[in-house]
């Protein structure tokens, strides 16, 4: 199983929230976590005025990436954070329109790049879809 597919299983799969009226006419809806924070889709925490009044459609909750940058987001939320991540939105961006050369720019023109070299090149590297 793909860890994407064990993220949602782990964080309550789409028929588990529509039996809680937390997912319904094709949309994913805002709920509570188990701590009392505001969370939508599959465990995605709600943070920096993030609302979803209407709902959210999955696909605007997923990034449909080649397995070689689904790895690298892993790494990079590994090290960084998830809200370190969200920083970079020029790459996230250039994600989303699949344009991985402007992504890999972007990844490069930051501190996490500044600080290490080194691993992001060697990350950079095993991409094969660049």
């Amino acid at each position: 199983m793909e860890l994407a597919d064990r993220l949602k299983q782990y964080e309550g799969t789409k028929q588990y929230q529509q039996s809680r009226g937390m997912f319904r006419n094709d949309k994913f809806y805002q709920y509570y976590d188990s701590l009392g924070y505001p969370t939508i889709g599959y465990g995605h925490l709600l943070t920096n005025g993030e609302v979803y009044p209407y709902g959210i459609s999955e696909d605007k909750l997923e990034l449909d990436l080649p397995q070689d940058w689904q790895d690298f987001m892993i790494i990079m939320i590994f090290q960084l954070g998830y809200a370190g991540v969200l920083k970079f939105k020029k790459m996230i961006a250039a994600l989303k329109a699949k344009d991985y050369k402007e992504a890999i720019k972007q990844a490069k023109d930051s501190l996490w790049y500044k600080q290490t070299p080194n691993r992001l090149n060697q990350m950079i590297e095993v991409l094969t879809n660049k």
